[in-house]
Parts: structure tokens; C-alpha cells; sequence
């Protein structure tokens, strides 16, 4: 039944009344008869109601992609069969929408990869749904200009070193797709730049993660799957980088970009910390300073703490070089880079102990933490 509401998403462009008075009894059917894609059809009928009131059609192409749900057998083939629906919808679409060609080649890619994404992790419909069409709706917001060129170089880019992280298995199938999406959208936005303070990053959090694994192995304390990253990990590390840097393509304010990099120094920050500070002997907790188990949520250690300042200054000192901040901002960066660490651990020792956020919530409260910190003392 989902694909028939799929379908039917062809006759907007005609009439979006026709299509909400066709989509009402297969929704009311689907709940009668209780089938287990009621859930998504109801959420694409929720979608098309809004339209009509003012949202974007670019956003019913989330229900049409829903076709190649049940094509899909790999990560590959999920990107290519999402991206030709996406095109051909949006196409089809921009026969009366008249949109700029490139623009609706880049909604396709975030559209394509936010739904491999979720294919990846065996995500429900529903939330192949939600997640598309939630992209798509942020896209519509933060529209830009874009030339074709940039495009391809961003997406060939980004997904290539994607690609070879799944080969090095420093990520899984569902890291390819949310990096080769944060890549993306940092190139398109901001510039090779800035995404080579997001590479530092993933390189030097991949590496860290090696440091001593054995022992962290050996105390049941060292990251799953031999440190691969997953979409949790790159998403809760990056959303927030990714936000000021679309902030900064959108607005070209030199703020965004110190916002970014200090959000990054979190990152990296952090994870050297944690992974460097698995391995001490006498670890306390930030809260009480009562010694605590290394590998202990909220556990900070002499070494962790030292581990943490070198890979704030490390971002700091790249985006320095590449001249993204001046050195007021590598200052800055790198101090509110090392507070943001200490947001996590706190939070960790807090609000992750007592069950209210896990190890992705923590890590994006504390990324976005510096960023806004950053934001606030340069106002």
C-alpha cells in the first residue's frame, strides 16, 4: 500500500487536493486492515496535508523515493536506485516548480544518501521517510547557488574517501553514507577547507582509536568492530560542524567558521581523551574526583586530559595553517574546543549515568557546546 501512496505523488503537480482525497481511504485501509507500513503511510499523508498549507513539494519526493524500498540489496545499489527516483521526481516536479537544474541535483544526492543511510542500519520505512523528508526540508531552507562542477567534485570527493574508510574498515556501511553526506554538504557549503579540518578528524579519531587497543580490549572497554565508525559516531561528532558550516555558506560570516573548528577540536578532542584515557591506571570521576573504572562515563584521567588539549590544538593549528582562523580564533578554538571536552564529561558523568542521553547524545550536546560558545564570546 505505501507504494501506491508513492504513486501517487505524481498527480501533485495537477492537484494537491486530488492526491490527499486519494491518499485518505488506502491510509484508512491500511489502519483497518492492519498493515505494517500504516505507520509511514499515515507520516506521507501527514506530508502531503502539509503541503498543501505551504511546505515545499521538493519534500514529497521523500514519499515517491519510497518505491526502491524494496529494490535495494547493498549499499551501492541503494544510493543509485534512490538518487534515479529522487532526479526523476524532482524532474517531474520542476515542470511547474522551474527550480535551477543543479539545485535539484543536489537535493537528489542529500535525498539518495539520507535513505541508503537508512537502509543501511535496517531502518523502517518510517524512518526512511522522516529522515528524507526531513533533509530535504532543511535543504529547502538553506537553498544556495551552486554550480554543477562543485557538485560533482564535493560528492566524488567525499564518497571515495568514504569508500576507502570502509575498505580500511575504520568505518561500516553506515559511517560510508553519513560521511560521504556530511562531506557533501561541508564542500557544497563552506569549501575543501573546512572539510579538511573534518578529515583531520576522522583520520586522527580512526588512528587514536588503535592506541593500546589490546589493552582497552582486554579490560572490555575498547570500541566495537575494531574501531570502525558508524553512522552514530559521525553524525553525533559532526551534525553540529555541519550546521555552522551551512550557516557560513548561507550567511559568509567568518563567526560560523570559528564555530566549526571549535566544534571540531571538541571532536577530536574527545575522542583522544576517551581512547588514550582508557589505558590509565587512575582515573577519577569529574564530577567528585572519586576514583572510577577506566572507561567509566564522566572518567578523566592526567593522561586523557593532556590527550584531549593536543587534539583541540590540532584542529585548531590546521585550520590555522589553512588560514580558516587568524590566531585570536586559534586561541579561542582551542580553549573552547578543550572546555567543550569537559561539557562531555560532565554530561557523561551526569545525564549518561542516569540514563537520560547515551554516548551520541552526550558527544552532540558537547560539540554543539563550543560552537555556541564560540558564537557567544565573538558577538
Amino acid at each position: 500500500m505505501l507504494e501506491i501512496v508513492s504513486v501517487l505523488t505524481l498527480t501533485s503537480p495537477l492537484s494537491i487536493d486530488l492526491t490527499i482525497i486519494l491518499a485518505i481511504p488506502i491510509a484508512l485501509i491500511s489502519y483497518l486492515k492492519r498493515y505494517s507500513d500504516f505507520d509511514a503511510i499515515l507520516l506521507a499523508l501527514t506530508i502531503i496535508v502539509l503541503t498543501k498549507f505551504g511546505l515545499s513539494k521538493v519534500i514529497l519526493t521523500s514519499i515517491f523515493v519510497l518505491i526502491g524500498h524494496k529494490l535495494v540489496r547493498g549499499s551501492i545499489s541503494s544510493l543509485l536506485i534512490y538518487f534515479t527516483l529522487s532526479i526523476l521526481y524532482l524532474l517531474y516536479l520542476n515542470l511547474t516548480l522551474k527550480l535551477d537544474l543543479n539545485y535539484l541535483i543536489l537535493l537528489a544526492l542529500v535525498s539518495s544518501l539520507s535513505a541508503s543511510l537508512m537502509e543501511s542500519i535496517g531502518a523502517r520505512p518510517l524512518l526512511i521517510l522522516l529522515s528524507v523528508s526531513t533533509a530535504l526540508a532543511i535543504f529547502h531552507v538553506y537553498a544556495l547557488n551552486i554550480q554543477f562542477w562543485q557538485i560533482v567534485l564535493a560528492f566524488s570527493f567525499s564518497f571515495i574517501l568514504s569508500f576507502l574508510a570502509l575498505k580500511l574498515k575504520i568505518a561500516d556501511e553506515s559511517g560510508l553514507m553519513s560521511a560521504t553526506l556530511i562531506g557533501l554538504i561541508t564542500i557544497v557549503y563552506a569549501g575543501v577547507s573546512h572539510f579538511f579540518i573534518l578529515l583531520t578528524f576522522y583520520i586522527l579519531g580512526s588512528a587514536i582509536t588503535k592506541y593500546k587497543y589490546d589493552l582497552k580490549l582486554k579490560r572490555g572497554i575498547a570500541e566495537q568492530s575494531g574501531g570502525a565508525r558508524g553512522f552514530a559516531n559521525v553524525f553525533s561528532n559532526s551534525l553540529p560542524a555541519l550546521f555552522f558550516a551551512m550557516n557560513y555558506g548561507v550567511f559568509k560570516n567568518d563567526v560560523f567558521t570559528l564555530a566549526f573548528v571549535a566544534s571540531i577540536a571538541t571532536a577530536l578532542g574527545d575522542t583522544m581523551a576517551s581512547e588514550v584515557g582508557k589505558t590509565a591506571d587512575r582515573v577519577y570521576l569529574i564530577t567528585n574526583f572519586k576514583m572510577v573504572e577506566p572507561g567509566t562515563s564522566g572518567g578523566i584521567s592526567l593522561i586523557g586530559e593532556i590527550s584531549a588539549f593536543v587534539g583541540c590544538l590540532i584542529v585548531s593549528l590546521m585550520a590555522f595553517i589553512m588560514h580558516l582562523v587568524d590566531l585570536n580564533g586559534l586561541i579561542i578554538s582551542t580553549i573552547l574546543g578543550f572546555v567543550g571536552v569537559h561539557v562531555d564529561s560532565i554530561l557523561g558523568a551526569t545525564l549518561e549515568r542516569m540514563g537520560y542521553l547515551n554516548n551520541a547524545g552526550v558527544n552532540l550536546l558537547s560539540t554543539l557546546s563550543s560552537g555556541l560558545l564560540s558564537l557567544a564570546v565573538v558577538a
